[in-house]
């Protein structure tokens, strides 16, 4: 079994990968009912959280006043609900299946979880009657986390300026703590897995 997770594909490659798996869709499939698609439509998969981990992480931290106090980042970080992704699969032929799916995405006060889409394929190739290799290809289009900025005042030195609200209280200036705003592609943005099966 081998399996391979891609993450810092260049965006231009993305877009050949995603290219490449409707075209393998289109040649690959082979002529059904109109029917056959939704009739064997199978839940893959529901995964909750995901990227919503980072936001948990910083929802227990906290900051510091200037008069020496804390304060929490669950002000900041914490939701109602959590980013849901549903992945289905819909067969073409017996060896060939179109993955796709979606996300619901997530929002707090200083982040956001963008929705998603999800485009792949399955395609299952046999060796003899109980040995198969199968390759997974999927993309993840959206899904990103996105942090945004707190407004914070430094008084009569400072002033009011943006910052990163993780950062308020640390020795960087204010506008340097922007560059370390999060702005994280979900870790399945690329997806090639290669499996081996053997049944006993």
């Amino acid at each position: 079994m081998a399996r391979r997770r891609a993450d810092h594909i260049p965006h231009w490659k993305r877009a050949d990968l995603l290219s490449a798996c409707a075209c393998l869709c289109l040649l690959s499939a082979q002529p059904a009912p109109a029917d056959t698609f939704a009739e064997g439509l199978t839940l893959v998969s529901v995964d909750v959280g995901g990227l919503s981990s980072l936001a948990s992480s910083y929802e227990i931290l906290s900051g510091g006043l200037s008069d020496g106090s804390r304060y929490s980042f669950d002000r900041y970080y914490a939701s109602d609900y959590q980013d849901i992704r549903f992945t289905m699969l819909s067969p073409v032929s017996e060896t060939f299946g179109i993955l796709w799916g979606f996300g619901t995405g997530e929002r707090g006060n200083k982040y956001r979880i963008d929705p998603s889409l999800k485009i792949g394929f399955v395609l299952t190739e046999p060796i003899t009657k109980n040995e198969w290799v199968s390759l997974s290809v999927s993309t993840v289009i959206g899904g990103y986390f996105r942090e945004e900025a707190c407004t914070a005042d430094y008084g009569a030195i400072g002033g009011v300026q943006r910052v990163n609200c993780r950062m308020a209280d640390s020795i960087l200036p204010p506008s340097e703590t922007l560059e370390y705003l999060e702005n994280r592609p979900p870790e399945d943005q690329v997806f090639i897995s290669l499996r081996y099966h053997l049944r006993f």
